[in-house]
């Protein structure tokens, strides 16, 4: 089979886990499903790790759109959303809380392009996508750095040169005490040249109707807190209530071409664009009411990115060569309210502590902005073959990233505060301004590594796995700070290297075409860095890599002439120098307060993935999948060496044992299908769907402190009910989310200080909310 041909098979979407069609009751079986985790066309079945894929077509049925939604089936990874483009993933309790400076534990892919991004992974919005793959467990020896523990890839579907095709879908939905919404999208697959050159386009629009109402309220009270003064709450929000403050409009658009050259070489260009504006979070305030919140600023978020790609498959004849290159461009800007923000430094500092420099006048109202910019050039030369006894693929991987971040806080009429006069005494002629901070960041990275993978037959039925990657970074930073915004206070540069090897090994033995079982050992790492280095810091300038050790068994089985599936894998990772984002003490002695990335403790995380699924006739179908995490907790320092401090230690604010957070300690997810054929329409086919998602307890972050407490994300669950109607040529589909009107967390902010003073910010998952959708294919 050449690597047209199978690159063809993976690129029509050939996945899913629905019954067979045109069988009888007799010989009913789940269909295979086809992945490329391991960069090589092969059932799921045969590839040793847990891995969850759902097709485009499936997302579609499911009523899925956002990583959060995938991820309500995907038990062994967890997103904590606030809107769509801004998550933060995880696998298997690997967390360290999220951040704006440490690198992500778990990596996002579009096709060949790493899109990673610290805090911000984005929503891809999967509209002609062959299928999503959740590869859980360390994915660094072929996906490298920020794989730690696991990896979640889209694929899109690619030109075919053998028949036109074309589908158009369009969609119309309401939210409980909310909007409406919509959705229309549709695709077209041209040859132009019959089995050689093919083009393929597809376009999507959609708004998600906002739920969140902004009612009337005052500023914050400075009583809740320690102080108990009775400051405060003489300004009101009028001139920004609105009803449904955070709707969502999705815009955009992919082209592919490409030319089959001859039997053994192929090429694909592509361009992929997409833009989401929000005009806010999903956070309500527990404390004001259901649904509502009291916001002083209006709060947007545009996401904007565009990504190119060429990729060129050649059959060598002893090898499969895929050169992939890349260019991804994201443009990031929002804009937040920060009333309580604002008032905690004013109270805390300027009023009690008695610094003028955050003597902000009298109930101060604010905001925060970030203009984000991510560039990434990326190109990875690959070859892959097999023999009678290995299949192979090695590698080299080549990428140049730069980041550029514009971080202010502003204050309704600084210009005019104590603050600014203070600043003005001492540094006369300073510009009027409005914001009270300003910070610039620009990095480059470059990352090189080379890498491999082997699969050797040791026996008919037993099978040698072994890979690793060696890679090389070096980073560059330029860092500003201008308090106020107008008034340089300091410029640092800081540079640094880091470089290692990663390894991976393991035995699969094959007990029937059908049962396998594999012992693995992998690694997963985050490179090394350097900080800042604002004034003289307690913690380290430098961090070194952090290097996640698994150790996993599994099982992988088909049952009953295939009518039955389980899997089954258990882990035991040990997390060693796990960096950790954090304040440091230095602030305590005079010095400039800072965010600065440590290697601070060693986390452990123990746990069960499971999956199942089952043809019980042929009208019905059920499937089940399940994480549970035993333990996953991280041993940390209380303090760091510093002589300026009483008894030459500086207290870090971590607690001795701290359980990770934002993974619950169990989650599950489940589906009933029935079908059956009509005469209706010529013939038809009708089905029925149930499907329930279940979340448990988790933590917000990784430790408390007094200005943001740790909070205990509580457990909820889901439960959708869908029916559809489909011929050759079109379907129709009816549906109701969130039966229950669920108020599921997926993240508590206690970041901007809210909590304070006695006030909330919840993020939450969707209202009860019910649509009918309608796709036609030509």
């Amino acid at each position: 089979m050449t690597i047209i041909a199978r690159s063809v098979a993976a690129a029509m979407g050939m996945t899913g886990a629905s019954i067979a069609s045109g069988q009888d009751e007799q010989s009913l079986a789940l269909e295979e499903v086809v992945v490329t985790a391991r960069k090589r066309t092969e059932s799921t079945q045969d590839v040793p790790m847990h891995i969850l894929s759902l097709t485009g077509d499936q997302m579609k049925k499911q009523g899925l759109v956002t990583l959060e939604d995938f991820s309500r089936f995907v038990p062994s990874l967890s997103v904590s959303s606030t809107s769509p483009g801004q998550n933060t993933i995880t696998f298997r309790g690997v967390s360290d809380g999220g951040g704006f400076l440490v690198d992500p534990t778990a990596a996002i892919y579009l096709d060949e392009q790493p899109m990673t991004v610290t805090s911000q992974a984005p929503d891809i919005y999967p509209a002609d996508i062959a299928r999503i793959e959740a590869l859980a467990g360390p994915q660094s020896t072929l996906y490298g750095a920020s794989s730690q523990s696991g990896t979640v890839r889209y694929i899109t579907n690619k030109p075919d040169a053998s028949a036109f095709s074309a589908v158009v879908g369009a969609e119309v939905n309401t939210t409980k005490d909310g909007e409406e919404g919509y959705d229309f999208d549709a695709t077209v697959n041209i040859p132009i040249i019959e089995d050689k050159l093919a083009i393929r386009l597809t376009g999507f629009s959609a708004t998600e109707g906002g739920y969140i109402d902004n009612v009337l309220g005052t500023t914050v009270v400075d009583g809740p807190n320690q102080y108990g003064s009775g400051l405060g709450g003489k300004k009101t929000n009028a001139s920004v209530v609105d009803d449904d403050i955070n709707s969502v409009d999705w815009l955009g658009a992919r082209a592919q071409v490409r030319w089959l050259m001859n039997d053994d070489w192929a090429a694909t260009v592509g361009i992929n664009y997409q833009k989401i504006e929000a005009d806010g979070w999903n956070d309500y305030d527990e404390t004001v009411g259901d649904l509502e919140t009291i916001k002083f600023n209006k709060e947007t978020r545009e996401d904007e990115w565009y990504q190119i790609s060429l990729v060129i498959e050649g059959d060598l004849g002893f090898a499969q060569l895929v050169s992939a290159t890349s260019y991804y461009d994201r443009e990031i800007y929002y804009e937040t309210d920060t009333q309580a923000y604002s008032a905690y430094f004013h109270y805390t500092l300027g009023i009690y502590a008695g610094y003028q420099a955050y003597n902000f006048g009298l109930d101060p109202i604010g905001a925060q902005s970030n203009d984000q910019s991510n560039e990434a050039f990326t190109q990875e030369f690959r070859l892959s073959g097999s023999t009678e006894k290995m299949q192979w693929t090695t590698g080299v991987f080549y990428q140049e990233t730069e980041e550029r971040w514009d971080f202010i806080s502003y204050l309704d009429d600084y210009r005019n505060s104590p603050a600014f006069e203070t600043w003005s005494y001492y540094y006369p002629g300073i510009a009027p301004t409005d914001g009270w901070w300003l910070s610039i960041q620009e990095s480059t990275r470059t990352d090189m590594a080379v890498f491999g993978e082997v699969d050797y037959n040791l026996t008919e039925k037993l099978s040698l796995i072994l890979g690793g990657r060696w890679f090389d970074v070096d980073i560059d930073r330029d860092y500003q700070v201008y308090r106020p915004q107008t008034r340089l206070e300091q410029d640092l540069q800081a540079g640094g290297e880091d470089d290692g090897f990663v390894p991976k090994a393991g035995l699969q033995y094959n007990f029937t075409d059908d049962v396998m079982v594999y012992g693995l050992y992998s690694e997963g790492y985050r490179v090394g860095g350097v900080n800042r280095g604002r004034g003289d810091p307690t913690l380290p300038f430098e961090y070194e890599s952090d290097t996640l050790e698994n150790m996993e068994i599994g099982i992988k089985s088909v049952w009953w002439d295939g009518r039955f599936q389980f899997n089954a894998t258990a882990y035991n990772m040990e997390w060693k120098d796990v960096q950790l984002e954090a304040t440091d003490p230095s602030f305590n002695v005079g010095e400039p307060f800072q965010v600065v990335v440590a290697n601070l403790g060693d986390a452990e995380v123990q746990g069960i993935d499971m999956d199942l699924k089952a043809v019980i006739t042929k009208n019905f179908q059920i499937g089940f999948n399940m994480t549970y995490i035993d333990k996953a907790e991280v041993e940390a320092p209380t303090s760091y060496p510093d002589d300026r401090f009483p008894g030459g230690e500086a207290t870090l604010g971590l607690e001795p044992t701290s359980d990770l957070p934002l993974f619950a300690d169990q989650s599950w997810s489940g589906y009933a299908e029935y079908g059956w054929e009509m005469g209706m329409f010529g013939g038809s086919d009708i089905y029925i769907r149930l499907q329930h998602s279940y979340t448990g307890e988790s933590y917000n972050q990784l430790f408390d402190a007094s200005s943001s407490p740790r909070v205990l994300q509580e457990d909820y669950s889901q439960t959708d009910i869908s029916m559809g109607l489909s011929t050759d040529s079109w379907m129709a589909r009816i549906y109701v989310n969130n039966l229950d009107d669920e108020r599921g967390v997926t993240y508590y902010d206690s970041s901007d200080f809210d909590p304070f003073f006695g006030r909330s910010s919840v993020n939450i998952i969707r209202p009860r909310n019910a649509g009918i959708s309608f796709r036609y294919r030509f």
